[in-house]
């Protein structure tokens, strides 16, 4: 039931007076979830980046001159990063209220956008999926995650409120209210999604806050809009105190991934594979990047189906994706 897209697509420098056009990226998770899930995270993936440019278009007057001579002027930054996150989140939104099933199926959504141009990032999460940046440093051929976001879960103190304020409830087990982070496949705490005639024990127990769809769940709490966190990388440059030289030994990527990926395999471990694929480390592992993520694919397989042993084989959707980031500074 899982889709992604990763898409590098041109903004018009003809519409501004910048001297070059900026190569943007576009990345998505959307796990389904429901007997209809794969129809909501089918919509997601073909839909998301057409409502994304519409709306983006629809706000361009927000700005007070094209959004890539924008993106170079220090005195708009502001607006810039306002526009952009209002466009995140309505086209969110858009997609929750236009989806096409209405009831039966939902889906995560979480995506990544570099406009092609400045130091910004933008990653907007609304679920369980998990978007990442990671740093690359050519030297010491390691991986370091530095931004990712949060995953909304029902037991988190503000996603709780607003479901028990709509009247829902919040199953919380033991083991999260203990904090226990042991290896391996844990419980979550879930939602009570109500079922026919409202019926109070639900016909299902949705493991995350948020989401696109579910539209049976809109009634207890559970919303489309997502957290949208601007990253920006010369900040990070200046907080850490980077040299030029460092700054020069440095290169950037982004992970997109279902928990699929994650309730089993450890996050850095995949980025530092990750990493030394993207930048063709072929003394210790000789992969292409799409190897590399086959590879993990098969090994979180491999670890489900360990992990179900002595009761009936099960396998969650193993999405990946990975892109670099070329900052256009």
């Amino acid at each position: 039931q899982d889709r992604s897209l990763i898409a590098n697509f041109f903004l018009d420098a003809n519409e501004g007076q910048s001297k070059r056009d900026g190569r943007a990226l576009l990345m998505g998770i959307f796990d389904g979830h429901g007997p209809r899930g794969h129809d909501v995270s089918h919509y997601i993936a073909l839909e998301l980046p057409r409502i994304f440019a519409k709306i983006m278009r629809q706000k361009a007057n927000s700005l007070p001159q094209p959004l890539l001579d924008s993106l170079g002027s220090p005195q708009l930054e502001y607006l810039v990063v306002n526009y952009i996150k209002r466009a995140l989140i309505e086209t969110f939104l858009t997609v929750d209220e236009t989806e096409p099933v209405k009831g039966s199926g939902g889906s995560t959504a979480s995506t990544l956008f570099y406009p092609g141009l400045g130091s910004k990032v933008y990653i907007a999460n609304a679920g369980d999926s998990t978007t990442l940046i990671a740093m690359y440093t050519k030297s010491s051929n390691r991986s370091a995650i530095v931004v990712q976001n949060r995953k909304h879960k029902p037991h988190l103190e503000e996603e709780r409120q607003r479901i028990e304020k709509a009247g829902g409830q919040v199953m919380i087990p033991p083991s999260v209210l203990q904090g226990d982070s042991s290896d391996g496949l844990s419980e979550t705490s879930r939602v009570v999604i109500p079922g026919p005639g409202g019926n109070s024990f639900g016909s299902l127990a949705l493991a995350m806050s948020r989401s696109i769809g579910d539209f049976d769940g809109k009634s207890v709490g559970i919303i489309a809009e997502p957290d949208v966190i601007p990253w920006d990388v010369n900040e990070f440059y200046k907080k850490n105190h980077f040299s030029q030289e460092q700054i020069d030994d440095t290169t950037w990527f982004a992970v997109v991934a279902s928990d699929g990926v994650y309730d089993l395999l450890p996050p850095d471990i995949v980025v530092e594979y990750l990493g030394r694929s993207l930048h063709h480390d072929h003394t210790s592992v000789n992969l292409s990047p799409l190897e590399a993520c086959e590879r993990i694919i098969r090994e979180a397989s491999r670890l489900w189906m360990k992990a179900s042993m002595g009761g009936m084989p099960y396998r969650d959707d193993i999405t990946i994706g990975v892109s670099k980031i070329n900052f256009a500074l």
